[in-house]
């Protein structure tokens, strides 16, 4: 691997052989721009891009939010401890923490209106924990799945908003 990165650098000119200043340079350059393009790609692939077209939030978020939460958008990526979930009669809020900056690149935060989100309840893992399936946007339709207790935190701040669509026995597959 490292040889790949040490020619790359000797056709610039640059002697990058491991513990090298310019290697140590190279590192430096090449990091950041990998934490860069794997942000983008997240929120690509995730649907979060697609979410953020028509529900990115421009003012502040009037409503209750619990930081430190977890999600699995899409039913593959997962956002773990790092974003604030809120809920308000109006919508549910997203974004990813602002102590964690450098994940917030291309996660603009989101608020979508509950008109906008079909909502799935249940228990999962042998009936142990609640779980929720969020169907996100009419066009968009992003899953995001969320377990434990802020799924009841959203249900009762969402108050008469909350969705009313509920399956006792949900898939926790997807």
């Amino acid at each position: 691997m490292w040889r790949g990165v040490c020619l790359s650098a000797n056709m610039l000119g640059m002697n990058a052989e491991p513990g090298s200043t310019a290697f140590s340079l190279l590192l430096l350059l090449l990091i950041p721009l990998y934490l860069v393009a794997l942000m983008w790609v997240l929120s690509r692939l995730s649907g979060w891009d697609w979410l953020a077209r028509r529900f990115s939030e421009t003012g502040v978020f009037y409503g209750e939010s619990w930081r430190w939460q977890s999600a699995r958008f899409r039913g593959w990526f997962s956002y773990n401890n790092c974003l604030k979930v809120g809920a308000s009669s109006e919508g549910l809020h997203l974004e990813v923490m602002r102590i964690l900056i450098p994940f917030r690149l291309f996660h603009p935060p989101l608020t979508i209106p509950w008109n906008e989100i079909e909502v799935e309840t249940g228990k999962a893992w042998f009936g142990l924990f609640d779980t929720a399936r969020f169907r996100m946007g009419v066009e968009e339709q992003i899953t995001m799945r969320v377990y434990g207790k802020i799924v009841d935190r959203v249900r009762r701040a969402a108050g008469a908003g909350w969705p009313l669509y509920h399956l006792e026995r949900m898939d926790t597959n997807g």
